[in-house]
């Protein structure tokens, strides 16, 4: 049985019922052709998961579907939360990026603007959210990443609070994400298809951050992205 799952910002109590927002409703009305007595999964984005059932729908333009509870969990927060900053890739690749960051549990997402990365990222801001919802309702995750906006490569360095790692690097010294701990927040840090520059490479070395690869080769942004953090989280 196909499992419907829909972002619902606020999930009420057990029992009560509660109207989809109008997009979601539109989708389910029009393109999943949901019916009345349906049952479905809502996601907060914060970590509630519920299960409901279509209580009445109002078909029209507008649909507006009324779901009521029938259960309700607040999952816990991974132990180690990662924060994602990558330098956006050209074209609509960035989606294939974002989507594998949340499928795989990134916490948090900060674009970075690097030396050999594009100048201007061809998303906006609204279009990779569009994006982080899809993915989450697909894979059922509970936590819907942060976004911020794109920064500065040495802006963004300056203002991490985490330790953090960088990669895809193929040379020798290099660790592996699994040997990386467990728990606490760690950034992780993937260059433009050019990789990091030299000076941007000795800064992220200067702030104690550790190179990690999956391998002897260069990857591309969106293979980087999934090979490391498969290794980061996940393993709570």
């Amino acid at each position: 049985m196909q499992v419907r799952r829909f972002h619902l910002p606020a999930i009420p109590p057990v029992g009560e019922c509660v109207s989809l927002p109008p997009d979601e409703a539109h989708h389910a009305a029009t393109v999943l052709r949901l019916r009345q007595g349906e049952a479905l999964v809502l996601l907060d984005g914060a970590g509630t998961v519920a299960e409901a059932v279509v209580a009445s729908m109002d078909g029209g333009r507008r649909p507006d579907i009324a779901c009521r509870v029938t259960s309700r969990e607040v999952l816990s927060p991974p132990a180690r939360r990662v924060r994602l900053y990558v330098a956006p890739p050209r074209g609509k690749t960035m989606g294939l990026v974002l989507r594998a960051a949340v499928e795989l549990g990134a916490w948090r997402i900060t674009p970075i603007l690097c030396r050999y990365g594009v100048a201007r990222p061809d998303g906006d801001k609204a279009s990779w959210r569009a994006e982080l919802l899809t993915a989450m309702k697909q894979s059922g995750n509970a936590f819907l990443p942060e976004l911020d906006p794109p920064l500065g490569f040495h802006e963004a360095l300056a203002q991490a609070p985490e330790p953090g790692a960088f990669g895809a690097v193929p040379r020798a010294g290099s660790a592996s994400a699994e040997s990386l701990p467990v728990a606490g927040d760690l950034g992780l840090w993937i260059g433009p298809e050019g990789g990091f520059s030299l000076e941007e490479e000795e800064a992220l070395h200067d702030r104690g951050f550790v190179p990690v690869t999956v391998g002897r080769w260069v990857l591309r942004v969106e293979t980087a992205v999934p090979a490391l953090l498969a290794g980061m989280v996940g393993r709570d």
